[in-house]
């Protein structure tokens, strides 16, 4: 999605695509959520498609590597730290709303987002002298667990709300 990237088109609109999906999601967490931990996952799903999802990937883009770097660059690396604070906030109020395996998973899915998105901000540290080995697996791995995370949050929801209304 950076900008000067060929297929930034492609990926703006898959990610903005992706970002209504999760909206829609916090919004249905909102409408359904009977636990204060809920509730606030689906505020914190909302909070995110407003002031991180519909910027952090169209006006504050990255600039290409081949590209002076500027205001838009500070803007979204600040947007993706306030992304990573919302998700944290977000997994670890899923841990509180569910006991069990899930708080296990959720917590665990903690560790893993934290250790890998401290490995990618060492990693990217390089980026001026385009030195950033790993940079990219470490922030895929990142994202990764995050949509499974995702996935798994909603498949637990919904059996939740089956055993409600069944």
């Amino acid at each position: 999605s950076a900008f000067g990237s060929p297929v930034r088109p492609l990926m703006v609109t898959v990610i903005l695509v992706h970002n209504v999906l999760l909206l829609a999601f916090g919004v249905g967490i909102l409408r359904v959520a009977t636990q204060r931990s809920l509730r606030w996952i689906g505020i914190l799903l909302v909070v995110d498609f407003v002031v991180v999802g519909l910027t952090t990937h169209t006006i504050w883009a990255m600039s290409s590597r081949d590209m002076a770097t500027g205001f838009n660059d500070t803007m979204h690396i600040a947007l993706s730290a306030v992304f990573s604070v919302i998700v944290v906030a977000m997994m670890v109020l899923s841990a509180v709303a569910y006991r069990g395996w899930f708080r296990v998973y959720a917590l665990a899915t903690v560790a893993v987002v934290t250790a890998f998105g401290m490995a990618s901000a060492f990693a990217i540290q390089g980026i001026e002298a385009n030195d950033t080995p790993w940079a990219g697996a470490f922030e895929r791995i990142n994202a990764y667990v995050y949509f499974a995370w995702l996935a798994v949050l909603a498949t637990r929801a919904a059996a939740g709300l089956g055993r409600r209304f069944g």
